[in-house]
């Protein structure tokens, strides 16, 4: 394997996200943003480059990004998740093993309490990942 998750463990990934409280959708991606895995999404393909494009934006922050004095604070550091509130919906977005990434969309308010939930899935993907490639 490359590093890039299976599209089994990206879709059980994407169910798993969506069952969290408050999730309303769940995509998986790779970093050219195609569909790994979803769950409630009604256009994977979009919500998938969208994820992967936000993802590159934010992994280039700490590089080009300026962010009025905080380019300085983040050099040297690496995208793990950045969250979007809106009026609508919020949107939070994971980095996975291999540059794939995860996105979910929550209800208003509902990124504070799943949060943690969504950060323990990643963390048992990565662990899922590393155990993989030594073996």
């Amino acid at each position: 394997m490359d590093g890039l998750l299976s599209r089994d463990i990206a879709g059980r990934l994407a169910g798993a996200a969506a069952a969290v409280d408050g999730v309303r959708t769940a995509t998986v991606c790779s970093p050219e943003g195609a569909v790994l895995g979803s769950a409630g999404v009604e256009d994977p393909a979009r919500e998938a480059a969208l994820a992967s494009f936000l993802a590159l934006r934010a992994e280039a922050l700490p590089v080009d990004g300026d962010l009025r004095g905080m380019g300085k604070q983040l050099a040297g550091s690496r995208f793990s998740h950045l969250a979007i509130a809106g009026e609508r919906d919020e949107t939070m977005l994971y980095a996975l093993t291999g540059g794939a990434c995860l996105s979910v969309q929550l209800a208003p308010g509902r990124g504070v309490t799943a949060a943690p939930q969504l950060a323990a899935l990643v963390r048992r993907v990565a662990a899922m990942q590393s155990t993989a490639r030594s073996s």
